[in-house]
């Protein structure tokens, strides 16, 4: 699929050059090479795309035109794009160039304009026989089927992304698959087909599994876990929650992991799971989103932020942070954030602020004092912790490790 903003150039099979102008021809056919191995630039593609169309040379302009459109929608400057791809398109038709509008429009806020356009391209690559052009024509239905859906056309939706989905399977295409499952049972869920959603997020995990996909799988899991709550079935709940952290820790994606039993913790008021979820991003040393909205939801009111363990926590949570690259997005919003939060458990302490600095190094809450693995060990015999929904002893020795997170995350 290729997604606003991450876009990608097919190479298609187009056909040889007329001999009309055939020095012009030539040369256009080099300035073509040049730009499919990445060597012409904007103005040069511009150039070429005016010579190709001068001469008429249309093939040479859609491919031409559609590589710049492409390169002009990821640099955000979508106009300028559908722009390109309307003035190639005054001369012709083409399949890939109508997508290319497409992505253009839907990104502009022209969704009716957008499925027109992808209709058509639909229609005009009919139904190929090379990999090539069936990946595409599934791409363009899978987008397709998300414009459908955005503007409540749930049926044509579902018609699209079914066959989307078919077409990736056939190419055994299990991550462009799992994109479009994953959009069929949340469509059956918006239908309100809960015998469907549930169907489809069956598919879902196993699909994810073909895809080597263990966040999927989870994601899914717990959707079924969603599922089985209304319908009042509790032990087929806690068993596809289980089911998911098992997944997670299993394929070792420990952030992944981290997330989940947040959101368990968040969606369920269960503190036994927020505290292994901060337990596990002290651990990982991240993200700070994460510890951030586990330490806020862990410590919502006055009374719970006056609490020895609430101090340690926010302590612990400021030295992650602080040992973190201060290049990353929000970092500083974040620091000052933590450095509020640890303020605040100082003062409903009864701390004053000219005391905080005596505070913190009687009781030990500075990233030297080793703040952060107190922490996890007072997490760790904590009674709210009676039962670990993981096995923490099969993580491997992270704290000698500080940023593993940033690197399996950020890289």
């Amino acid at each position: 699929m290729r997604p606003p903003g991450a876009f990608s150039n097919p190479q298609r099979t187009r056909r040889v050059f007329a001999p009309k102008a055939r020095h012009t021809a030539m040369t256009i056919d080099i300035q073509l090479q040049a730009l499919r191995e990445g060597r012409l630039d904007e103005a040069g593609q511009r150039a070429l795309l005016a010579a190709a169309l001068e001469i008429g040379q249309t093939d040479a302009a859609f491919e031409t035109a559609d590589h710049l459109a492409y390169a002009l929608l990821t640099e955000g400057r979508a106009e300028e794009g559908r722009q390109i791809a309307q003035h190639a398109l005054a001369h012709g038709e083409d399949f890939a160039l109508l997508h290319t509008l497409a992505l253009a429009e839907r990104l502009l806020g022209m969704p009716g304009e957008a499925i027109s356009h992808l209709e058509r391209g639909l229609k005009l690559l009919g139904q190929p026989s090379e990999d090539e052009l069936i990946g595409l024509r599934a791409d363009m239905l899978e987008h397709l089927g998300a414009l459908y859906r955005e503007r409540d056309q749930a049926l044509r939706a579902w018609q699209a992304l079914e066959q989307a989905s078919g077409l990736h399977a056939g190419l055994a295409d299990a991550a462009a698959r799992l994109r479009c499952e994953i959009e069929l049972a949340r469509l059956a869920r918006d239908m309100g087909d809960k015998t469907q959603s549930a169907d489809k997020w069956l598919t879902v995990i196993e699909v994810a599994r073909q895809a080597e996909s263990p966040g999927e799988e989870a994601r899914a899991l717990l959707e079924l876990a969603d599922i089985a709550r209304e319908e009042n079935h509790r032990e087929a709940e806690a068993s596809l929650r289980q089911e998911a952290i098992d997944a997670l820790a299993h394929a070792k994606a420990w952030g992944e992991l981290a997330r989940t039993l947040f959101q368990i913790g968040h969606s369920q008021k269960r503190r036994d799971a927020a505290w292994q979820a901060l337990w596990l991003m002290l651990l990982l040393r991240g993200p700070m989103e994460g510890l951030m909205n586990a330490q806020a939801w862990l410590f919502m009111r006055e009374d719970q932020k006056a609490r020895p363990e609430a101090a340690k926590t926010a302590a612990s949570v400021l030295a992650v942070i602080e040992a973190l690259p201060r290049d990353l997005p929000r970092h500083a919003e974040n620091h000052r954030m933590a450095i509020s939060q640890l303020l605040t458990c100082a003062r409903l302490q009864g701390i004053h602020e000219t005391g905080i600095s005596d505070w913190m190094t009687k009781e030990k809450l500075r990233s030297e004092d080793g703040v952060i693995t107190d922490t996890m060990h007072m997490i760790e015999n904590m009674d709210e912790v009676a039962q670990w929904l993981f096995d923490r002893h099969a993580c491997p020795d992270l704290e000698n490790t500080p940023g593993l997170y940033l690197m399996e995350n950020l890289a």
